[in-house]
């Protein structure tokens, strides 16, 4: 027979718990008129069916039809075995500050594409502090429903989540205020202080509310290698050629080597796009006066001796490297792209194109 209630409150808590259920099992019989008692720090729901019949914060409340009106409509309805007992689930919520360890799994891309080259594969570890807002959305949100809900539970939840909110927000800071490799582990506590804000309308969704955020970022040791094999900035060939200066700007002693090594590789690659702008306008005027049986116009610089081939195109190009292929302006590849002649694929904020596409293009 089930055991009728006439007190509701959690008497112990587990120290990890975030949520419990009363009772842990079965169905909670409630008398009417019983007590509850919410201790600081809680929030008790009554639920029914899926739906809240009523939320109490904390203290001593006579449970009456008047602080869970919808008791009313339940007893005329016959719902109910007795005139003076309603079935209900209670679920217990710490609003209390939840102090969580972070750390990302895979490095987080962070895009910056006025700043060679163009990504940062940033890592990064910490704690961060959030708290229960809203109890029946969270409850939702986590799909909490069960008798006891730990903070394993709740960190399995948010952790995959904040590692994209990270990723989109860093990439808008970047862009927005200019933001190159160097700022993006130098300035982690400002960081902090902004992605807080940023990071509130998420936690607003799941009923959650962040108190702090304390996540110190850096970047990973071979983030150039990681983000050119995404497609970003440079070629691969490039990328061994500036192995010395990414030494450099990984180096501890301060940001500004950062600075000089980024820098200095985008002057590297701008060089090596000139040397492949060259190469392929020679191998266009060869195969054009190939095809119309004519030599090369006057002045036309003659195609590179046989056993010297001209370095290939790279596999994934920027709009600005696919610009200087076309001897165009980047904007007449953009526009190219988003009238659909030129296929592209978008990444983020950031078009990279092919080369495959580009031959196409090419060929008309």
């Amino acid at each position: 027979m089930p055991k009728i209630f006439d007190r509701v409150a959690v008497e112990s808590w587990q120290r990890d718990e975030v949520i419990q259920k009363f009772p842990r099992e079965g169905l909670g019989d409630i008398k009417l008129g019983s007590q509850l008692i919410v201790n600081p720090g809680e929030t008790a729901v009554f639920v029914r069916g899926g739906e809240a019949m009523g939320t109490f914060t904390p203290g001593r409340h006579t449970l009456t039809t008047e602080n869970i009106p919808m008791l009313t409509n339940l007893f005329e309805a016959g719902l109910f075995g007795g005139a003076n007992v309603f079935t209900a689930d209670v679920y217990f919520v710490k609003t209390t500050d939840l102090t969580l360890k972070w750390g990302t799994v895979n490095p987080i891309i962070v895009e910056h594409p006025q700043r060679m080259p163009g990504a940062s594969a940033i890592v990064g570890n910490g704690t961060y502090v959030t708290k229960v807002k809203d109890p029946w959305r969270f409850l939702n949100a986590l799909d909490a429903f069960r008798p006891s809900v730990r903070f394993q539970e709740v960190k399995a939840r948010l952790d995959p989540m904040l590692a994209i909110m990270i990723s989109d927000k860093l990439s808008e800071l970047a862009i927005a205020k200019g933001l190159g490799p160097a700022q993006l582990q130098s300035f982690t506590k400002e960081l902090n202080s902004l992605l807080v804000g940023l990071l509130q309308e998420e936690f607003d969704a799941i009923g959650m509310v962040l108190v702090d955020f304390a996540i110190n970022m850096s970047l990973h040791p071979d983030s150039l290698k990681v983000v050119t094999n995404m497609g970003y900035g440079t070629s691969y060939t490039q990328k061994q050629q500036a192995d010395a200066l990414m030494a450099a700007a990984s180096n501890p002693s301060g940001g500004a080597l950062s600075e000089v090594g980024f820098g200095a590789m985008g002057m590297a690659a701008m060089q090596q796009q000139q040397m492949q702008q060259q190469m392929l306008q020679q191998q266009l005027a060869a195969q054009q006066a190939a095809q119309g049986g004519q030599a090369p116009a006057t002045g036309a610089t003659p195609p590179p001796a046989t056993g010297s081939p001209p370095p290939p195109m790279p596999d994934v190009m920027t709009p600005e490297q696919a610009a200087e292929f076309l001897q165009v302006t980047p904007q007449d590849v953009l526009a190219a792209i988003e009238a659909g002649d030129l296929k592209a694929k978008k990444i983020g904020a950031a078009y990279r194109i092919s080369k495959a596409n580009l031959e196409a293009f090419l060929g008309g």
